[in-house]
């Protein structure tokens, strides 16, 4: 079989047609998936109907899974799937309401971190005109390595970034809202304060290889990463500013706009990506998403 793809007219964000995930995907079909999202970095399937089993049990062919760290939003019968939502059941949040608001990969706090990740729209807010809210998008930070500038490649080549929580979560709560009648922040926000833990400093390099395909790609987090090791906090500021507005050129960027039974997977090496968060209630979104785990061994097990 040759798999039959729709192209998108970005370097990635390429759906993949005929394919019931859910359903019994011969082996040789499966390798061909495979090599596309190696390849391609984002894929998508719409119009899946899928169980948290199914979702599982399709995740699982690409590898062992890993959980998500804020394990408060992690499915209590299936914790390998993660809940995006901002429904409320009961007073209580279903879900992480505002995950992933930035340009970013997932879970750099790790020392490795995982393969990639498979978003299911179950929920997707549709506003009073009939247009669907609450798109993602992707970059391709494999192609923005490829169309580097020769000066600012040779600058970031072999040097490493310092990730580190505190700084990001500071960022954060500068641009968190608060309440405008009690100006205080919400209660969620507040818990979550309380429940920070321990600050993480992780440092990454800033171009990575692929392990399965070869290809290098700029590896970047907006507001994650404190400084440049070696870098004055100027020179370190202005190389990681021209970075961000390379990778974040028009001609990289793929815009999702979501519908329901939509499956989306990326890779977190060869892309990054942001959640568009331009919904509220009474309009509901609720995703469940799955993570590859690492292709690389754990540093610490070694």
């Amino acid at each position: 079989m040759s798999l039959q793809i729709r192209f998108s007219d970005r370097p990635l964000g390429h759906e993949i047609l005929g394919i019931n995930t859910a359903g019994d995907i011969a082996a040789d079909v499966f390798a061909e998936i495979e090599a596309a999202y190696d390849r391609y970095g984002v894929i998508l399937f719409r119009n899946q109907h899928l169980t948290p089993e199914q979702q599982i049990a399709f995740s699982k062919r690409f590898g062992d899974l890993t959980e998500y760290t804020v394990k408060q939003y992690n499915m209590a019968d299936h914790p390998e799937i993660f809940i995006v939502s901002n429904v409320v059941v009961d007073g209580k949040p279903l879900g992480m309401v505002d995950a992933g608001r930035y340009w970013h990969t997932d879970m750099w706090v790790t020392a490795n971190p995982p393969r990639g990740s498979m978003l299911y729209a179950i929920e997707v807010p549709i506003d009073s005109n009939g247009e669907a809210r609450g798109d993602t998008c992707f970059a391709s930070t494999a192609a923005a390595y490829d169309g580097l500038p020769e000066d600012l490649r040779k600058t970031i080549e072999g040097r490493r970034a310092v990730f580190d929580s505190e700084a990001y979560f500071m960022s954060r709560m500068s641009r968190t809202p608060k309440d405008p009648i009690t100006g205080d922040y919400s209660e969620d926000v507040k818990k979550r304060m309380t429940q920070r833990s321990q600050n993480v400093v992780q440092h990454h390099d800033m171009v990575k290889v692929h392990p399965r395909t070869g290809r290098k790609s700029i590896y970047f987090s907006e507001e994650a990463i404190s400084h440049i090791e070696g870098m004055s906090v100027e020179e370190s500021a202005a190389v990681l500013e021209a970075v961000r507005a390379h990778v974040l050129r028009p001609e990289y960027v793929y815009r999702h706009r979501w519908a329901v039974g939509d499956l989306v997977m990326w890779d977190n090496i060869s892309c990054l990506h942001k959640a568009i968060g331009d919904f509220d209630l009474p309009l509901h979104r609720t995703m469940h998403r799955t993570t590859l785990a690492s292709l690389v061994p754990n540093k610490a097990a070694a």
